[in-house]
């Protein structure tokens, strides 16, 4: 009789055992955000959840995800949810003005939003990356989409040859370049390095007779 209760018992604790083994992501707790109601309606059920289970969760009015979007998904691991769900506040200021050398902003704002728009334009004589004059960068969770930059086109030069293959410097970086038999640098030499300087050039690559 003895044998047979230690059986009867056994078998509901292996049961339980199987119910809840590799089961390792609670009900999560997403401030300024939740998810399907029938989670909270039926937590018994569907928590704990097991490991690489996906779960879908969407920000409150005047939320987002960290990547700035209404909605965001996370998987269960032996280390709990990831990425860990939150909302950010699209309401608070996430980007500072950046520094802009050679070109300018359009409006006075200093800080901004997720989501919003900065747009500059470069001087005269430098360009965007994409080769344009003037370009937009976006202000997201992590920061600017991109930093603005300013490049400037290397002068044309007759006489003479640069020892790059490069079409554009950034400010601070120099270019080496040296004038053909009969003709010197804009410094007197027949070989000159040349520095980009927020201004222009220290000394505009050219090349002239003798």
């Amino acid at each position: 009789m003895l044998i047979l209760i230690q059986f009867v018992i056994l078998i509901p604790l292996r049961n339980v055992y199987h119910l809840f083994a590799d089961k390792f992501c609670d009900l999560p707790h997403i401030e300024n955000g939740k998810i399907a109601p029938y989670y909270y309606n039926f937590k018994g059920y569907y928590f704990p959840m097991r490991k690489d289970k996906k779960l879908s969760y969407s920000c409150v009015a005047g939320y987002t995800t960290e990547t700035g979007t209404q909605e965001g998904r996370i998987t269960c691991t032996a280390k709990g949810w990831s990425p860990v769900p939150q909302s950010v506040s699209f309401h608070l200021e996430k980007c500072k003005k950046p520094l802009l050398e050679n070109g300018f902003f359009y409006g006075t704002e200093m800080s901004f939003k997720i989501h919003e728009k900065l747009q500059y334009k470069c001087n005269l004589g430098y360009h965007t990356p994409n080769g344009g004059t003037e370009d937009t960068v976006q202000c997201q969770a992590d920061g600017w989409s991109s930093q603005p930059k300013q490049l400037t086109l290397l002068p044309d030069l007759h006489h003479g040859y640069y020892f790059t293959t490069q079409q554009e410097l950034r400010v601070n970086e120099t270019l080496l370049y040296e004038c053909d038999e009969g003709y010197h640098t804009a410094g007197g030499n027949t070989t000159e390095e040349a520095r980009c300087l927020a201004h222009g050039w220290s000394l505009t690559p050219n090349c002239t007779s003798m």
